[in-house]
């Protein structure tokens, strides 16, 4: 279920495979059937009313054109991307919403081609510029499976995000820095940002690299970096960088930087298996970034 939350792009095996595994809707994933669209006003109300829950809670994902039973995905209920298309989306949820959500995602899934069939995905992030009003003109946070409204208190305490920092994992970089008689020797960096209001001064990356021999691997950093290395079992390490620099508002930064060096009698094996997780912490919250074995053996292949 976490790897459906965090994709970038989707297809409609990935909902028929909600439906094949009877997912259940939880306080970040909720299933609306193609009639939960609709361009009359409480329709559009109701959109909003949705949306806006996500965003002043934890985020979330709304999936229009799936049905549920007993708040587990039950069918496909295609959309008429004719009708509903995806800028009219944008548009309802854009001109209903107050104040405007920044960083919603709409990714649209066409059965076979067929723009009749569709599937939007929505994705909804955790809005620091809170709280968000829907058309109706009241305040929802989400609760279990649903939207339900704030109490006053609530309401104030979410005023409070815009008070905060939060970083965020943008990317990531692995290129190969050295080829030596026996072994390659790659680089790797992270890139972090401060999307909130204020500036963040301390926080920590943790890296974790699972992969087998890693006793085989050289990992080297600058001695500037305040770097930390843990071995915590034989397929798998732990790198910890932390950091008092000050990271402002919008601004981004470079981060552990470290290299790693791979035999090369051991590098169809490793680049076969090797996947990177990273964790990112500071005083406001955290942020987590996968690496699948498929990105990283592509960027460390791409060299050969």
């Amino acid at each position: 279920m976490e790897d459906f939350l965090s994709k970038e792009t989707y297809t409609i095996k990935d909902i028929q495979d909600l439906i094949d595994n009877e997912v259940e809707e939880s306080v970040h994933l909720e299933f609306k059937s193609a009639g939960a669209l609709g361009k009359w006003d409480s329709k559009k109300a109701e959109m909003t009313k949705d949306v806006a829950a996500f965003a002043n809670s934890d985020g979330g994902i709304i999936i229009y054109g799936l049905s549920e039973c007993n708040h587990k995905a039950s069918s496909l209920s295609f959309v008429d991307g004719t009708v509903f298309t995806k800028e009219w989306l944008e548009q309802v949820l854009n001109s209903g919403i107050q104040q405007k959500i920044n960083g919603i995602k709409i990714y649209p899934i066409r059965n076979k081609s067929l723009i009749e069939q569709s599937v939007y995905v929505v994705k909804i992030p955790k809005s620091f510029n809170t709280p968000h009003m829907s058309k109706d003109r009241k305040f929802y946070r989400r609760y279990n499976f649903e939207a339900v409204p704030m109490e006053e208190y609530e309401v104030r305490e979410l005023y409070n995000r815009k008070s905060q920092s939060k970083l965020l994992i943008q990317g990531y970089y692995i290129g190969r820095f050295a080829e030596m008689a026996d072994s390659q020797v790659f680089h790797f960096l992270s890139q972090i940002e401060n999307v909130g209001a204020l500036p963040a001064n301390s926080y920590k990356m943790n890296i974790y690299i699972n992969c087998p021999d890693l006793d085989r691997m050289k990992i080297t950093w600058e001695p500037s970096e305040n770097f930390s290395y843990t071995m915590i079992a034989p397929n798998k390490i732990k790198l910890s960088a932390t950091s008092t620099i000050p990271i402002y508002k919008d601004e981004c930064l470079d981060m552990a930087r470290f290299s790693f060096e791979i035999p090369n009698n051991l590098f169809e094996k490793i680049s076969d298996e090797i996947s990177i997780d990273m964790i990112l912490l500071y005083s406001d919250g955290k942020d987590e970034y996968h690496i699948s074995n498929e990105k990283v053996k592509t960027r460390l292949v791409s060299f050969n």
